[in-house]
């Protein structure tokens, strides 16, 4: 697409969003995106958030035909938090005529911040978007209308606001652990918290033992994996030289290659009509029955006169047993291998609520040390019985692990979700912050401006948390970062009322 056609279908979109706004189209009980202030000087200060970005900027008052003052955009990664420190900024403005007027800042003048200075020729609204076009991310921000005064008689004097909510600004906000969620409507299931265990899943672990006696020779296993190796399933683990008895298992090989040669020699008599077929058919059935062994063995026809052992799953080494040089007799653990993408979840209701597990449809839980909250669907099995000594029922979830940081033997924090109730607004649980024993979140109302709201909750599923009041649907809590907006609130006065029940 060349930059004419991509202009034009820029501008065409953004006429259908100006006409789609004008007819009302957006949704009534929404809350918006997009949060505005207007300056004393007869700029403004907006906030927009998109799917991909945050867009916190303050223009000042823009005269018409008058050279232009510098912007100050910042751009925010809603991936990361993070500031954008490359792309192309476009500013394209439709005005009053249809005309387009666009302004271009091809990179960022320090990290996060761009400062173009658009000027424009006649007064009147113009509908701003804003593209910005880079390999940290591209997007299109609807803005909506700006103001161009014809003089600056005409800009009008407001009295200063007073200062509301926490300053914490963008230069602030980049270098710290930081995020914000909406809040939004969610289906929270009421639990029951319990603790249990990570555990291996059943063929989750396997031991490769010796199935014959042997040496584990050093030249043949300087390559042997040790703990903690990755292997696939079929990968060599350990070479074994058989020893010891009547070495059965090289006589098994000889054997096998003696009745190998012995049924192609009775084949090609048979063919020639002088052996009888019986002498062929009684060749192969002996051979049938030496390769059965060896394959009980695990031997395969490469391997010649020592015994190649292979991983059977893939998996992680948790243990290695020998060492090289050492003679092990049949029997003997070698390696153990342990799948770890696949765990379970071992939960221990007491014996008080074990009548009550009929409607189990999901578990979240948090591993000893970790502040991280996982969630599992997958339900296996309610125990049948009590254990007799601890009093306590047993209740199952497969989880899946392909980060592996979990790690079979974790002892977990969890609660047990039972029912599907309704949808209600809900933050997420690490939104919430106990400080002395009133539940607060801090709500972002600009891109440098947050409110500290007292909350009424109610069901948790330790993920979300369903909200009673104190926040609105769409308004932004703070899930990281909430101890350093605190310190800035420290000179603040009191909670904010703003919040309201839903």
């Amino acid at each position: 697409m060349n930059a004419q056609l991509g202009r034009a279908l820029r501008t065409k979109t953004l006429q259908t969003l100006v006409a789609s706004i004008a007819l009302g189209s957006c949704t009534p009980d929404a809350e918006p995106d997009v949060a505005i202030e207007e300056l004393s000087t007869g700029g403004e200060t907006i906030t927009i958030f998109t799917d991909l970005t945050e867009l916190f900027f303050e223009h000042p008052a823009m005269i018409a035909g008058a050279p232009g003052e510098p912007w100050e955009i910042h751009l925010t990664s809603l991936s990361d938090f993070a500031p954008i420190t490359e792309g192309r900024l476009t500013l394209e403005f439709v005005g009053p005529d249809g005309r387009v007027h666009t302004v271009v800042s091809e990179a960022p003048s320090r990290p996060g911040h761009y400062d173009p200075a658009p000027s424009l020729p006649t007064a009147g609204m113009y509908d701003l978007l804003i593209v910005l076009e880079g390999p940290q991310l591209s997007d299109e921000i609807f803005v909506g209308p700006i103001r161009v005064f014809a003089s600056e008689s005409d800009i009008p004097r407001l009295a200063q606001p007073e200062a509301v909510g926490i300053a914490f600004l963008k230069e602030q906000q980049w270098p710290i652990d930081f995020a914000t969620v909406p809040a939004q409507s969610r289906v929270v299931s009421p639990g029951l918290d319990v603790t249990g265990e990570v555990m291996s899943a059943p063929g989750a672990v396997v031991e490769v033992a010796a199935p014959v006696g042997g040496i584990v020779r050093y030249d043949l296993n300087r390559s042997a994996p040790v703990e903690g190796s990755w292997v696939e399933a079929g990968d060599a683990l350990v070479r074994l030289s058989p020893v010891g008895g009547d070495d059965a298992y090289a006589s098994l090989r000889a054997e096998s290659e003696r009745l190998e040669r012995e049924v192609e020699r009775s084949a090609r008599l048979v063919a020639v009509e002088a052996a009888p077929r019986r002498r062929l058919e009684d060749a192969q059935h002996d051979l049938d029955v030496v390769q059965a062994q060896l394959e009980a063995l695990d031997a395969g026809p490469e391997d010649g006169y020592t015994l190649t052992l292979r991983a059977p799953i893939s998996g992680s080494v948790i243990s290695r047993d020998f060492v090289t040089g050492q003679r092990v007799e049949a029997g003997a653990s070698l390696l153990t291998v342990l799948d770890p993408l696949r765990l379970l979840l071992r939960l221990n209701v007491p014996a008080m609520h074990a009548g009550n597990l009929g409607d189990i449809v999901a578990a979240t839980f948090a591993p000893e040390g970790s502040s991280a909250v996982h969630r599992t669907n997958d339900l296996l099995s309610v125990g049948a019985a009590l254990d007799p000594i601890r009093r306590t029922v047993a209740v199952t979830f497969e989880v899946a692990n392909p980060d592996q940081t979990l790690k079979a033997g974790m002892l977990v924090k969890a609660r047990l979700l039972s029912g599907t109730p309704e949808p209600a607004l809900a933050v997420p649980a690490t939104a919430i912050v106990d400080e002395d024993g009133l539940l607060v979140a801090y709500v972002q109302i600009g891109g440098e401006t947050f409110e500290r709201r007292a909350l009424t909750v109610g069901a948790t599923d330790g993920e979300w948390t369903t909200v009673l009041s104190g926040v609105r649907r769409g308004e932004r809590v703070v899930t990281r970062g909430q101890y350093q907006i605190k310190l800035g609130s420290l000179n603040t006065s009191e909670i904010s009322d703003h919040g309201h029940p839903h």
